[in-house]
């Protein structure tokens, strides 16, 4: 495990993991966020099998499930949506990616700051609303362009212009402005 906690990906993501938990306890002030994977490993059966990463605790004691994805800043120039479609692409272990069990209720989706401590963009989208738009439009390739990921792996996606997206958002960045007297934002219970 060592090695994969060593991954340039893994180390942004626990990087920038308080960043995110800042804007969950500005949405939804009190709750408590459960991350699923271990150190960034996916181990979990809910994230393996159904594309949850978080569980946010309400302290009406409801929960809602999270899929969560950070991007470096200069990706933020796409200002795109990247769907996961199929993983290790021409290869013997090619398999479904993660839009086919995408299970989660909302998806999380940040581009960091030039410094990596804070997301200078983001957005919480309603994932049920997204498949519908999907599906309206006639699938992925309606809506993005097919891409191979030419850094990490040999995962396929689909890149997704934001703008296109913007009916499913619940809330995005525009909407909060944070102030130095905010609370810190929700507490992680892992």
């Amino acid at each position: 495990m060592g090695d994969f906690n060593n991954l340039s990906t893994v180390r942004f993501q626990q990087k920038m993991k308080p960043a995110a938990l800042r804007i969950y306890g500005m949405v939804f002030p009190g709750c408590k966020v459960e991350d699923l994977r271990e150190d960034g490993v996916r181990v979990h059966v809910l994230d393996k099998e159904f594309g949850i990463d978080s569980l946010i605790n309400l302290p009406s004691q409801q929960w809602l499930s999270l899929q969560e994805k950070y991007r470096n800043h200069s990706a933020l120039r796409y200002l795109d949506f990247t769907q996961e479609y199929m993983n290790a692409v021409g290869t013997p272990q090619e398999s479904p990616g993660e839009w086919f069990k995408l299970g989660a209720q909302l998806y999380f989706y940040g581009w960091a700051n030039a410094k990596a401590t804070e997301f200078e963009k983001w957005f919480l989208m309603d994932i049920a609303k997204y498949k519908l738009l999907v599906e309206q439009a006639g699938g992925l390739e309606r809506i993005g362009t097919l891409r191979q990921n030419q850094t990490h792996g040999r995962a396929s996606f689909y890149a997704i212009p934001v703008k296109s997206l913007t009916s499913c958002f619940i809330t995005d960045y525009r909407e909060w402005q944070p102030t130095a007297d905010e609370s810190s934002g929700a507490e992680d219970s892992s």
